[in-house]
């Protein structure tokens, strides 16, 4: 067994999504939305959209959050529009207590554009959704007293689905593995630049389309190549399908395709080495090569097996914000000003303190939990 074996189980295991808990629960939002808002409509499918990365079928087993839209009628949009202060919030908040009335135990609030239902092992992200003549669809953002954006989910998605088929399922195994990166170096990168930029990958270097497991190393390489050669300051990026603008937050990732690049470029690519790499940049479930005697011969095969606990045995990790760990020396009143990520030793009588700062879009309660290593 090689590396072509080890990517094989690794990218099935990343596509292990249970759906059948998160399908009952949008069929009975849609159902409860058809009944207010359709005249009692029953139906658990009518006018309903499954949007974002599920849609677009990128996503992965640790994804914490499902967008749906739910399509209104144009005499709702009137009723909301014509409102003077903000009905865009108007709307949200009769969504809101809509869905209330349907999950009692559940937390739901109204968040800018959308209707968050809040459940103990992920969230819905709710967006109400009016059609327009063409392909896209009108949805209410209530920040700054409120307007109208468009939006063109569908197009995303066939767009997807056409890059899907034409690369024989390596575009959506790549926007996998992207995912499981990010997650597993810990710093934010929207799911639709994800997908936006692995198909622009993937349309400039058309012998990929029909590759194999085999060469996965060497589409690594290509792939953080490109990426690391992007502009960091680039504010945004045409979305695939629609066009619209996906925007670029601090362009981290193109720090981080660096560092890849620069550790994963000259390794053999059936290396012991290359199994090694990988479970560093993707994360422990990645197989890691061993060597068995079986016999007179000498097996060598991968397994997945670990006695060290890691965060994602316990939660689902899905990185959508960015926090910032600082640690300050002291040693009998005296404090170091130096990072301690710059000193190679310390000893064993001196104090650390950590701070965390984190950013405006990480809500309230929150919990902070620490791993410590000893070696």
């Amino acid at each position: 067994m090689g590396i072509e074996s080890a990517f094989h189980d690794y990218v099935n295991w990343l596509q292990e999504i249970n759906m059948e808990d998160k399908n009952k629960r949008m069929k009975r939002i849609t159902k409860k939305m058809n009944k207010t808002y359709y005249d009692g409509n029953n139906s658990e499918e009518e006018h309903f959209l499954l949007i974002g990365s599920l849609g677009r079928h990128t996503a992965i087993k640790s994804v914490s959050d499902v967008d749906i839209a739910f399509i209104l009628s144009q005499k709702e949009y009137d009723k909301y529009n014509s409102r003077k202060n903000n009905g865009q919030s108007d709307l949200l908040q009769d969504i809101k207590k809509t869905l209330s009335e349907l999950a009692s135990r559940t937390i739901v609030r109204g968040d800018g554009q959308v209707v968050v239902l809040e459940f103990s092992d992920y969230e819905v992200e709710l967006c109400p959704f009016f059609k327009k003549n063409d392909d896209s669809y009108i949805y209410p953002n209530s920040n700054n007293g409120g307007k109208w954006q468009t939006s063109k989910p569908v197009a995303e998605i066939v767009e997807s689905e056409v890059m899907i088929d034409e690369t024989n399922g390596h575009f959506q195994n790549v926007c996998n593995m992207l995912r499981a990166w990010k997650n597993e170096q810990g710093f934010k990168f929207g799911g639709l630049l994800v997908d936006t930029l692995v198909y622009n990958f993937f349309l400039a270097n058309k012998k990929y389309y029909a590759t194999t497991f085999s060469e996965y190393p060497e589409l690594l390489k290509d792939l953080f190549k490109y990426l690391k050669g992007l502009n960091k300051h680039q504010d945004f990026w045409l979305a695939l399908g629609s066009n619209q603008r996906v925007y670029n937050k601090d362009g981290q990732f193109v720090i981080e395709a660096k560092k890849v690049y620069n550790k994963i470029k000259d390794i053999e690519n059936d290396s012991d080495d290359m199994y090694g790499k990988m479970r560093e940049l993707f994360g422990n479930e990645f197989p890691k090569v061993v060597e068995e005697q079986i016999g007179e011969n000498s097996f060598k095969g991968y397994k997945s097996d670990d006695t060290e606990e890691f965060i994602g045995d316990e939660y689902k990790v899905d990185i959508r914000s960015t926090i910032e760990i600082k640690c300050e020396v002291s040693q009998d009143g005296w404090r170091d000003k130096t990072p301690l990520k710059l000193i190679r030793f310390l000893q064993s009588d001196k104090s650390l303190e950590f701070k965390v700062e984190v950013s405006d879009d990480i809500e309230e309660p929150y919990q902070i939990k620490w791993k410590v290593c000893i070696w």
